[in-house]
């Protein structure tokens, strides 16, 4: 068997490869491409490859790559390899060295799981939707924020819309340059709105070709953007042996220090999909401040932790809760049913 550690950077990656033995049998630097990946590695993959590489902006192609030609791929959580990370002489050769000794020896944490390309492209869409929403938003703030120190304040949500721009459009303003600011912004937030537009049909069409989120649905204020985010933060669910992992991945698993018989909770962790983390604690949010009928038992737990830890606690709490749901629903492949949920209270 050879072991391999790959140190990758932008332009150029440095490999470390030995034996079953550590004895080294190549090492170097290479063009970080595919053409040179495949040059360099292939022949090592008829006695054996495992590679070792750390999780990075370029890891899904080359973990595609790796596992086309025969490799066996162990992606890695650079976070968790103290010894890269905590290493004072730190170099793209020690750090590809230690990645195949740590490889050989079996000294690696748990892989990274990485996702496969429909869960992969998924995640793309959301990111970049997100990103828009993000950049909109911006530019409704700052034309509040102007308006604003000309004596013009607007209500509360006013600029989400495209007519209320047009309504914004018809003003007669007293101070001449905030006319054409105006007009400037309001072609951002139309140009955005329709780039949003066009993603959301996208997503619209993954939503009806994956019946999880239709089961995930069925959970009050879950919607489309929820459903879809756990999915793609997810993949497959069941890679997950309980909903307490999950919910340790989601980074809303409080931490927790033990010292003999004494055991002390502290924050939430915040480690894993933070995109998964900030959807379902705004469902959470929701959920309790509603008044029908499907949330009841949710909003009746809600308050009993509300009124001992008090309400934002019992947010992130509710929050874990819910995502437990959702991995009971995927798991059992089953709907969600608020009878069920009174009767186990």
């Amino acid at each position: 068997m050879n072991y391999c550690g790959i140190d990758v950077a932008m332009k150029s990656s440095y490999i470390y490869i030995t034996d079953g033995d550590g004895r080294i049998k190549s090492k170097g630097e290479l063009p970080t491409t595919a053409e040179d990946f495949r040059r360099v590695l292939k022949r090592f993959v008829p006695g054996g490859l495992k590679v070792a590489v750390e999780a990075g902006p370029q890891t899904a192609w080359i973990h595609d790559l790796l596992v086309e030609i025969g490799a066996e791929v162990n992606v890695v959580n650079p976070n968790k390899v103290r010894l890269i990370a905590e290493s004072r002489r730190k170099t793209d050769k020690i750090d590809a060295k230690l990645l195949c000794e740590l490889l050989r020896l079996d000294g690696l944490p748990d892989p990274v799981h990485v996702p496969d390309k429909e869960t992969r492209s998924l995640r793309g869409l959301l990111v970049a939707r997100r990103q828009l929403v993000s950049a909109r938003t911006k530019v409704c703030n700052v034309v509040r924020g102007m308006l604003r120190q000309e004596g013009i304040c607007l209500p509360s949500r006013f600029l989400t819309s495209l007519a209320a721009w047009q309504r914004l459009l018809e003003v007669e303003f007293t101070h001449s340059h905030l006319r054409p600011i105006v007009e400037a912004y309001a072609e951002t937030f139309k140009t955005l709105t329709r780039s949003l537009q066009a993603l959301d049909r996208e997503l619209a069409q993954r939503e009806k070709s994956d019946d999880r989120a239709a089961r995930l649905q069925t959970m009050p204020k879950v919607g489309r953007i929820a459903s879809l985010t756990f999915l793609a933060a997810v993949d497959d669910v069941n890679r997950f042996s309980s909903s307490r992992k999950l919910v340790g991945y989601s980074g809303l698993a409080p931490t927790m220090r033990s010292s003999g018989e004494r055991t002390e909770y502290g924050s939430i962790s915040r480690e894993g999909r933070r995109e998964l983390r900030a959807v379902w604690v705004q469902i959470a949010q929701l959920v309790a401040m509603d008044t029908g009928r499907d949330t009841a038992p949710l909003r009746k737990w809600f308050a009993k932790v509300a009124y001992h830890r008090g309400k934002k606690t019992a947010i992130v709490a509710l929050a874990r809760k819910l995502l437990t749901i959702a991995y009971q629903l995927l798991k059992q492949q089953t709907v969600y049913d608020a009878k069920k949920l009174r009767r186990a209270a």
